[in-house]
């Protein structure tokens, strides 16, 4: 397979201009200055022609190298490094190109791999979970779509913006913690963030974001001493609750739903709030799937087939 070396846009636009009406215009929008922007003709997505450098060759989110530099992209907001995607290549080119159903396993088993990554864990579920622990979250099953507590966040346009202020080149662990500390800091002084906890006592505020979470810490006698004694900030503690492991094992799972959603189709989870059928909705749809026979990563595979296979993510490119 030829090495992904450059990726070159041909874009032919036709437009009628309706007697009286503005013509649409052209939007580049840049969710991250590094990566990749995207082209709007008016509201219609604008998709590029991608050659094989010096050929006519198209490229597609078939070809592998492809496939795995827009993971790097959607998931950890960077570009591979040659030591990652060469690992990624070799397992893929494992499979016989004629066998489809080794094609399609292994790339779900590696599609879902970006987000069990430790550099994933690290940077998109940390955001995730700052949400969940801090205001609540997305109802996961049909029996909690009318429970007050739940609510649909984070949307997808504030996710991508917090994820991308720590996201480093190369994951440097030293930057990426400065950084992390600086999200941190900055989400105390969030006015959202301020009206919901500013106004509590350390031990209220301690409370109310177990409360929130829905979860029980061992230490959290311990950090409100840590508040009360200044060895820590509320910031500190904060993020003590969002890595704990109580908090990643009740919102795995809905987190690594949600993050189908925003990686893969760069959207919203649907509102499956007052659905008539909610069971249907394909959110709780998915979140239903863990309850399915099989280990952890089958199921999780599964659900990532579903994503990467579907019409709407393939015609994304």
């Amino acid at each position: 397979m030829k090495k992904l070396v450059a990726t070159f846009f041909l874009t032919v636009l036709i437009s009628v201009t309706v007697f009286g009406q503005a013509p649409p215009t052209l939007r580049i929008v840049t969710e991250s200055p590094d990566l990749p922007s995207e082209l709007f003709y008016g509201d219609i997505k604008v998709k590029p022609l991608r050659l094989r450098p010096g050929t006519n060759t198209v490229i597609t989110i078939a070809d592998y190298d492809f496939f795995i530099q827009q993971h790097y992209i959607d998931f950890l907001r960077r570009f591979p490094e040659p030591s990652g995607m060469q690992f990624y290549l070799n397992i893929l080119n494992g499979c016989n190109p004629s066998d489809v159903e080794c094609v399609k396993f292994t790339r779900g088993a590696l599609s879902a791999n970006f987000f069990r990554s430790p550099e994933f864990q690290r940077k998109g579920s940390y955001v995730m979970y700052l949400y969940m622990v801090s205001l609540g979250q997305r109802p996961a099953t049909p029996t909690e779509v009318n429970d007050p507590n739940k609510i649909d966040r984070p949307h997808y346009a504030e996710f991508m913006t917090d994820l991308q202020t720590i996201s480093v080149p190369n994951d440097d662990a030293v930057l990426g913690e400065q950084k992390k500390v600086e999200l941190t800091n900055a989400w105390m002084q969030r006015a959202e963030i301020k009206a919901r906890f500013d106004a509590l006592s350390n031990a209220a505020f301690v409370q109310k974001l177990v409360d929130t979470a829905g979860v029980t810490i061992p230490n959290q006698a311990q950090l409100v001493t840590d508040l009360n004694n200044a060895t820590k900030t509320r910031a500190q503690v904060l993020r003590a609750i969002v890595e704990s492991p109580q908090v990643d094992d009740k919102f795995y799972k809905q987190a690594f739903v949600t993050m189908e959603y925003f990686g893969y189709l760069r959207r919203d989870p649907e509102v499956c709030v007052g659905s008539p059928n909610p069971a249907q909705c394909g959110y709780i749809f998915h979140n239903e799937r863990f309850k399915l026979s099989g280990d952890k990563d089958f199921i999780e595979n599964t659900i990532v087939r579903g994503f990467i296979e579907s019409p709407e993510y393939i015609n994304r490119f």
